[in-house]
């Protein structure tokens, strides 16, 4: 009966990660779409709005750990900003899609104010859930338990981001879309809050965030865990932003289309694109479950940017449904692999710090990470703006010039690739994992709640 209530306490507390990979990737896969493609929005003007989004991220994300982190509260450090910043940031995410007119300036100003409260209460009710990790799972065991209950849910909400979302997008409108997928957000967080209950707080040293940033910093390992870790984000932000553009333009894709023998909407065409290869992400991750162990973090995370190549250069040059179909099902593989490397080199690396210094300081590595991989958003957005404009891209244009077609094309497909040459690049000059992974290696005791 305990195995029961802690598997159902697991997947109580997964809701969390639900809620955060919706708001995440329906962000992600729409927002541009809906503001440059159907608002109007100059493409430049997103640029810089991202640029700026980008670099207050890189600031953003270790100053919301540090707040909750220097929190006190009956209800602990972390609950407080999950429970009680559900619904702010379920709203918030709701009225990305309500913007005031279509007015050039109304619309940037509104774009760029809102962004910025939707992303402050995204990261703090976010870093504040993900370290409430640690006390929770305490072992290996746990920890694998409970990540497996994580990543099933993260592939469910990932279907409901890309095949869910468009369709009610074309539908009901994007202000309907925004205020189902805001309550999911708003719901998953409230349900991921119940029944944790935090350990008292022992005495402890407390760590600027200047400092904060040079002890992550001064890490060799973690430098180039950064620099594969933000290419692997741009890969996820490169595919969702320009996936309804490749669509539309690159598959010309624009009204109902027959597949499968039925007539479809663009919506569903789009589902259709990604959801397949999410749905064949799950028995991918089992696929790399002995994988991993044997050649080691550092040559699996290799391994697996090169997977995604053969996906990307068919996305390249596809120019029909199937063809575009094929492309996403061989970049699976390879989804797969980076859903499932970041976390694990992490925490090897936070293992490596704590036996140079003696010590353990899992938020400030986590936190620090969150924050500066973000600048792949800023990457990705001036990337894309630079493209585009140049390519000549026609903003609310059903036909485009054959350069910004070929804008498209490289955007969704090379410079992924690129993307993936750095990972490779980054973990052959990562320091650590030279030697394999040792199965059932022990993490550093820890007394859980309530173990006693």
């Amino acid at each position: 009966m305990n195995g029961i209530r802690r598997t159902l306490f697991y997947v109580r507390y997964s809701m969390g990660n639900f809620a955060n990979t919706i708001a995440y990737q329906v962000f992600g896969n729409r927002i541009q779409f809906y503001y440059v493609d159907i608002l109007g929005l100059n493409a430049a003007v997103a640029g810089i709005i991202w640029t700026v989004y980008g670099f207050w991220n890189a600031i953003n994300d270790p100053l919301m750990g540090q707040i909750s982190d220097r929190t006190r509260s009956r209800m602990g450090r972390r609950v407080p900003y999950v429970l009680f910043g559900a619904i702010p940031l379920g709203l918030s995410f709701f009225f990305l899609w309500t913007p005031p007119g279509h007015s050039p300036t109304v619309l940037a100003a509104y774009f760029f104010i809102i962004l910025f409260i939707f992303d402050g209460l995204y990261s703090l009710t976010w870093i504040a859930y993900t370290s409430l990790f640690p006390e929770i799972a305490t072992t290996i065991r746990d920890r694998v338990n409970l990540s497996a209950a994580r990543e099933v849910l993260a592939v469910i909400a990932l279907l409901l981001s890309f095949i869910l979302a468009p369709i009610l997008a074309d539908t009901v409108g994007y202000v309907w879309m925004g205020a189902i997928m805001g309550a999911l957000v708003a719901a998953g967080y409230l349900i991921a809050a119940i029944g944790i209950r935090e350990r008292p707080l022992e005495e402890e040293t407390s760590v600027g965030l200047l400092q904060s940033l040079k002890i992550v910093l001064s890490s060799r390992p973690f430098r180039w865990f950064l620099g594969a870790n933000m290419a692997k984000e741009y890969i996820w932000l490169a595919l969702a932003a320009t996936l309804p553009f490749w669509r539309k333009y690159a598959l010309g894709i624009l009204g109902p289309t027959e597949v499968f023998g039925m007539r479809m909407n663009p919506g569903d065409v789009e589902a259709i694109l990604l959801g397949v290869p999410i749905l064949l992400t799950a028995p991918s991750i089992l696929l790399w479950r002995p994988i991993v162990p044997r050649l080691g973090y550092r040559r699996a995370w290799i391994l697996a940017s090169f997977v995604f190549v053969p996906g990307f250069l068919l996305m390249t040059f596809a120019r029909d449904f199937c063809t575009g179909l094929l492309g996403t099902v061989l970049a699976a593989p390879g989804l797969a692999g980076s859903m499932i490397m970041p976390f694990p080199v992490l925490s090897e690396i936070v293992d490596d710090d704590a036996v140079r210094h003696g010590y353990r300081r899992e938020g400030i590595f986590f936190g620090m990470n969150a924050g500066i991989i973000k600048l792949a958003f800023s990457a990705q957005g001036v990337l894309f703006a630079s493209v585009m404009s140049a390519a000549g891209y026609i903003a609310g244009s059903d036909v485009q010039p054959a350069s910004a077609v070929w804008g498209i094309r490289f955007l969704i497909g090379i410079t992924p690739i690129i993307a993936c040459l750095i990972i490779a690049w980054c973990m052959y000059k990562y320091p650590l994992g030279r030697t394999r992974a040792v199965k059932g290696g022990a993490v550093p005791e820890v007394v859980a709640p309530g173990s006693q």
